[in-house]
């Protein structure tokens, strides 16, 4: 079935029809008991991590993005906070406007709505949907009075408004929109949406299609789903609308286009890190020292008028993750620093053409999504004991201040030693962070639990969020949080990613590459006393996934594992999708026909289950749990111990609060189980969720 464009326009434009004003449904108030409970000094539990509040998007937008909207006049901060509600399997969406100086407390100007899952393209395909929320960061109208957001309500995604004062919150538009992004007219009398309308046309002819049956080609993604995906890229469609009358115009692309993107203009073509200053006479970027490979160092450059001053300074080079103008024309960028790769984030600011940078502020810690402020920097911070917070940063001084703390009462639970360890392993230098149990006591050999595969900031639940850091501590475990080092292909020059995933993949150097830098780290802590060697547990996400399986093929250090994604053999030739498949031929991988056993001997448990000797927990989503189904069976078959839960409606990363609840317990109650055979009674709030007790392997579902 084909529709013209004019016909989607105009359905496009019947769904931003005006609705009337209504007030906005408020959203269930956090649980008392949880604050209670922390001003008691408890233990943290699986309960009170899953009741935070929270902002940003985790990920899922572009690098740098910025989820923090500074008001006109600079005086408020809007940001869209969110909390999930276990018992309900819903979220408390609330948009807040913040005094930046804390004169006043916080305005509530809008609460209600519905997560919106973000999407993403994976490789030919889009609209991949992923348990990340979509940016929501919300547009401030030039006169500062008026708020213009997104909302979903009852499956229906619309423009807001909101006034800032709290006084009033209203939809600006009908019907389901699909709104990318957002901007304010000039005039401050219309707002311009990007929409993803080609995207929805896509869909209607692969519905369409699905009439006649669908060719298996590149579109399918079966590990996902037998509907095809939108195969191309696909462009944007703009649509103005009319504040006052909620009319809607079509806008063209020349026209809309710059205003969601000014700065595309400014700096040379493949550019990131662009920022300009206030005047818009100056213009700063980074760009790749080395053109002919895609990991090559990154260099900072500014142009002021039409004079353009590279910065030769050794710290203007390496991993640059952002820039920012400060009043008096200085250039801010941030970097990531040693003593281990990436260990540290560092700030710093430069006066083009005159001297070195110099380093105004390094932390061990999480800053993101920063925005220039005037004098300072408007960011979100994390420490590995802190929840997410609102920040400034001194762009002269470098001194932080607090702006706005959303989970005040956290900081009264009881948390246990927890310290940054770094450590030298035979490819080089790692680090992670150890987490030891409240009442910790030296000479004490604990149990270990692995979390990965990425530690920067607070220590919730590793990637993926999974694997409850404090709860497993305040059981009684000593928890590494694992920070996955550099590929193993970093070390050579790579024209494009086939070259550097070859590197990696050739006598799976990057896996041996990781295992190694766990290893260490565990004989460290071994030697010192604090982990007994007996009980010992991993677990993992994605590559953090990968660094389990290699590890319980490879190495006997470890007595129970649990994962939440699994697992990599030839059958994912089968059971993924063809674009996955192509890409690990181009990998290196050994392609259909060819005898992979030698390839796989060291890797697949599908090949190999009597190497497995830990138990196995798999949670997974009913996205991804197709690819481990043929390893599941054959440890099964081997005698081996392993479980499997699937989630429904879930995706790499998962997103609803009452299964992320459940993995949280279970995956504590399984490492207690192996690692703790003679644990005593565990607090009710962390009972395990019903489901499988014995030592059998099971499969089953939950959620």
């Amino acid at each position: 079935m084909q529709r013209s464009r004019l016909s989607l326009s105009a359905a496009l434009l019947a769904a931003a029809g005006a609705l009337p004003t209504g007030a906005a449904a408020l959203c269930s108030t956090p649980p008392t008991a949880v604050e209670q409970s922390a001003k008691k000094g408890s233990y943290v539990t699986s309960e009170d991590l899953t009741a935070l509040w929270d902002f940003g998007d985790g990920g899922s937008s572009p690098a740098n993005a910025s989820h923090i909207a500074l008001s006109p006049d600079g005086k408020q901060i809007a940001l869209q906070m969110r909390m999930a509600d276990a018992a309900t399997n819903s979220y408390c969406l609330r948009l807040l406007v913040v005094d930046r100086n804390g004169a006043h407390a916080p305005i509530v100007a809008d609460e209600g709505g519905e997560f919106i899952k973000a999407t993403f393209s994976n490789r030919r395909l889009q609209a991949f949907p992923i348990g990340l929320p979509m940016p929501l960061t919300p547009r401030w109208s030039p006169s500062g009075r008026l708020l213009a957001y997104v909302r979903r309500d009852k499956g229906q995604t619309r423009l807001w408004l909101a006034r800032a004062d709290g006084s009033k919150a209203f939809p600006l538009t009908n019907g389901d929109l699909p709104i990318v992004d957002l901007q304010w007219a000039a005039d401050g009398q219309s707002v311009l949406l990007e929409t993803d309308s080609a995207r929805v046309e896509a869909d209607r002819e692969i519905e369409a299609e699905g009439l006649h049956g669908f060719r298996y080609d590149y579109r399918i993604w079966q590990a996902a789903r037998a509907l095809p995906f939108p195969g191309t890229a696909l462009g944007y469609t703009y649509v103005r609308i009319d504040i006052t009358t909620g009319n809607a115009s079509m806008a063209e692309k020349g026209e809309a286009a710059p205003a969601f993107k000014p700065l595309a203009i400014l700096a040379p073509k493949g550019a990131t890190n662009v920022s300009t200053s206030d005047s818009r006479n100056a213009v700063a970027w980074t760009s790749p020292e080395r053109d002919n490979e895609i990991r090559s160092p990154v260099r900072l450059h500014v142009k002021i008028g039409e004079r353009t001053i590279s910065c030769k300074s050794q710290v203007c080079s390496g991993e640059l993750l952002g820039s920012w103008w400060s009043k008096d024309d200085h250039v801010l960028f941030m970097r990531t620093e040693g003593p281990a790769e990436r260990s540290r984030l560092a700030l710093y600011r430069w006066k083009a053409g005159s001297g070195d940078p110099v380093r105004l502020f390094i932390t061990e810690h999480l800053l993101f999504g920063c925005q220039a402020g005037g004098d300072e920097l408007l960011c979100g911070y994390e420490s590995s004991l802190e929840p997410r917070r609102l920040v400034g940063l001194s762009v002269t001084d470098g001194r932080l201040r607090g702006i706005y703390e959303p989970n005040p009462t956290f900081a009264a639970h009881k948390f246990g030693p927890t310290h940054r360890m770094i450590w030298q392993f035979s490819g080089g230098e790692a680090f992670g962070d150890l987490t030891l149990p409240p009442d910790y006591r030296p000479g004490r050999k604990l149990p270990l639990v692995i979390v990965q595969y990425i530690s920067r900031g607070f220590l919730r639940g590793g990637t993926g969020d999974e694997y409850p850091i404090l709860p497993l501590a305040a059981q009684g475990f000593a928890v590494l949080s694992f920070q996955r080092p550099a590929d193993y292909a970093s070390h050579f020059p790579a024209a494009d990613w086939s070259a550097f995933s070859r590197n990696n993949v050739k006598g799976w150097a990057d896996r041996r590459h990781v295992l190694a830098a766990l290893e260490a780290a565990i004989s460290k802590l071994v030697a010192q006393g604090i982990v007994d060697p007996d009980r010992i547990g991993i677990s993992g996400l994605s590559d953090g996934a990968s660094t389990v399986q290699f590890a319980l093929m490879n190495s006997t250090r470890f007595r129970a594992a649990a994962v939440s994604s699994c697992c990599e053999d030839v059958s994912n030739y089968d059971s993924v999708s063809e674009e996955y498949y192509l890409d690990l031929v181009r990998w290196g991988y050994p392609p259909r026909g060819i005898d992979g056993r030698q390839f796989w001997q060291d890797y697949a448990m599908l090949d190999n289950p009597g190497k497995v000797t830990a138990p196995l927990l798999m949670q997974l989503s009913d996205d991804e749990f197709r690819m481990a189904l043929p390893a599941y069976h054959a440890l099964e078959a081997a005698g081996k111990t392993v479980e499997m839960y699937v989630f429904p409606d879930e995706h790499h990363i998962k997103w609803q609060p009452a299964h992320r609840l459940a993995i949280y317990r279970r995956s504590m109650e399984w490492f207690k189980r192996w690692l703790m055979p003679a644990a005593p009674a565990k607090a009710a709030s962390d009972d395990p969720p019903p489901g499988p007790t014995s030592r059998r392997p099971t499969a089953s579902s939950a959620g």
